[in-house]
């Protein structure tokens, strides 16, 4: 079999439960997973996987054969090939492998495929991520009406101490919920150490918090790749974090989480279960994106749902989690 999901890093982990239900399906079968090159050896070490194959577009886009060379390292005929992107890129991939059967993600209806390219792009709030993932399995003729959805990496722990995570930063400015609450936050957290989470290009958020807030662990991961920041991750006892690639990751290692959602659909993107809880507005407007933006598109809310989330607002979602 072979699984295609290039990015990103949250919606590559969300693919844990189809792999779990392919395994269940064909207990026999070898899967291999086409994935961008920075989280292949994550998704080998974790996902269950028997093979992860790194794409780089890089090379694809100097004239080096991206597609290609991922061609070359494939093992056809597959009896399956499972598109869980449904881009031009991996469809495109996916017709140049030899197969029985393919299954590709479909997302819209294709007039409304049409339009996400044109720039008309209306949110997806009625099911989870992981539902459109196993709906793609179903039209294979796999059963998953009773797979178990929630993604799962690494062995469960006991979590007992204080050690508790902040992840700030997204790619995209409308979900970060403003520093200065986090800082704020902080300081009303009993926290014995507290670790910031994120990427290279987060590093101004994190410096900002670190120079504000006291008892901040000497842990720098944003020079980190994917499997150290899980490794980090998997020491925590809690993390905050907007809706980002690291927050998906705690919560399936089963660190409790608490999940800061604007503009994006807390009902395709939040954590699945208990501990793990949601701080959000019930506003008319949200969500208004897939990804999130540079800016929010209605100008007179001026980012309303995050700039009125409060402190206390997260504070009583991280109670509930420790209840």
């Amino acid at each position: 079999m072979l699984v295609l999901r290039l990015t990103a890093l949250g919606d590559v982990v969300l693919t844990e439960p189809v792999i779990r239900a392919l395994r269940a399906a064909d207990p026999g079968a070898t899967i291999d997973f086409v994935t961008d090159h920075r989280y292949a050896p994550f998704v080998e070490r974790y996902l269950g996987v028997d093979r992860a194959i790194g794409y780089d577009r890089r090379g694809e886009d100097a004239g080096l054969g991206g597609v290609g060379r991922v061609l070359a390292r494939l093992r056809p005929p597959y009896d399956l090939v499972v598109d869980l992107q449904g881009k031009l890129r991996t469809r495109a991939l996916a017709r140049r492998v030899e197969a029985s059967q393919r299954v590709t993600l479909e997302k819209r209806t294709v007039g409304k495929a049409l339009l996400s390219v044109l720039g008309h792009d209306p949110p997806i709030d009625d099911r989870h991520s992981v539902d459109l993932y196993l709906s793609v399995l179903a039209r294979a003729g796999i059963d998953v009406a009773d797979a178990d959805r929630r993604p799962r990496i690494g062995a469960p722990r006991e979590r007992t101490g204080r050690r508790i995570g902040f992840a700030p930063g997204a790619t995209h400015a409308t979900k970060r919920w403003p520093v200065d609450r986090f800082v704020a936050l902080a300081a009303r957290l009993d926290a014995e150490e507290l670790v910031l989470i994120g990427g290279p290009a987060d590093r101004p958020l994190l410096d900002t918090l670190r120079a504000n807030v006291q008892r901040v662990a000497e842990v720098d991961t944003a020079a980190l790749d994917v499997v150290g920041l899980v490794e980090v991750l998997d020491t925590l006892d809690l993390l905050v974090s907007v809706d980002t690639g690291p927050a998906h990751l705690a919560a399936a290692l089963g660190v409790p989480t608490v999940v800061i959602f604007g503009p994006t659909s807390k009902v395709r993107w939040g954590p699945i279960g208990e501990p793990h809880r949601v701080a959000s507005l019930e506003l008319d407007c949200a969500p208004c994106s897939n990804t999130g933006g540079p800016r929010c598109p209605i100008p007179a809310r001026a980012h309303e749902c995050l700039e009125a989330l409060t402190v206390e607002h997260v504070l009583a979602e991280i109670e509930a989690v420790e209840r």
